[in-house]
């Protein structure tokens, strides 16, 4: 919470005192989506960012326990989740360029909006509304387009990952059967290898959600950064000094008048 009050305090500042130069490239529409959406997106990767190592490192001991009860046959479930791992990439450089396309959209309609409420009186008087109306329905629907397609890589990426402690451990115990006729799959190492592959179930669905979650505040901190970096109106030294001058010799000139 300290995160997110600390973000929307110095974008709020900053807001305050950007040129109107930066205000072109820096919109009204960006500045309020990271101020209201963004800085919460901030918070929520806080929460879970430790899953960055500990994700791995409980997988790393699952499997060094698993290969302690199947032995070799681990390496097929092994092989499994290295499979899904260019996967979860396709999907998190798709996402990175939806989240992209949605927040410009999103910047737009907020711009038009903007616009639109600053004009209304405008607008009214030539009756503009249905002109309007269109263009920003017209954002919606590209909005609208770009979170259907995000929305869609999310739930093949969440279907992915659930589905992938229940492959791994199929896997592995089919490889555990027919490598030897020997190997029994008895209650025993059925059941503690069913525990530590539901200890795998955690970190591989909250690593994709983490991966995604940096992504997409990756995209944000290039846009705060622009918004930083724009330029203060500038303070002219010559400005000040004849205004301070016209000052003086109107303060001069009211004291000549009363004397």
């Amino acid at each position: 919470m300290r995160l997110r009050t600390a973000i929307v305090g110095a974008v709020y500042r900053k807001a305050l005192v950007i040129s109107n130069a930066a205000r072109r490239t820096s919109t009204v529409g960006e500045i309020v989506n990271l101020m209201s959406v963004d800085a919460q997106r901030f918070m929520d990767l806080i929460t879970y960012i430790n899953m960055i190592w500990s994700a791995p490192l409980q997988v790393i001991l699952a499997l060094y326990f698993l290969w302690q009860n199947l032995g070799p046959s681990v390496l097929a479930g092994v092989a499994v989740m290295v499979l899904m791992v260019p996967i979860n990439g396709v999907i998190a450089m798709k996402t990175k360029t939806y989240q992209v396309a949605q927040m410009k959209s999103k910047d737009n309609r907020i711009k038009l909006m903007n616009e639109v409420l600053n004009g209304i009186k405008v607008l009214k008087l030539y009756a503009w509304e249905l002109a309007f109306k269109d263009k920003v329905s017209a954002i919606r629907e590209s909005e609208l387009r770009v979170l259907k397609k995000a929305a869609y890589l999310g739930a093949i990426s969440t279907f992915t990952w659930v589905c992938a402690p229940f492959l791994v451990a199929l896997s592995t115990f089919t490889v555990y059967v027919m490598i030897d006729e020997k190997n029994v799959l008895d209650a025993q190492k059925a059941f503690v290898s069913l525990a530590l592959f539901n200890i795998l179930r955690f970190p591989l669905n909250m690593l994709p959600m983490v991966i995604s979650s940096m992504v997409q505040v990756g995209v944000l901190i290039r846009s705060g950064q622009q918004i930083n970096q724009s330029s203060n109106p500038s303070t002219n030294q010559s400005i000040c000094n004849s205004i301070k001058s016209v000052t003086v010799f109107i303060y001069k000139s009211i004291n000549q008048c009363i004397n």
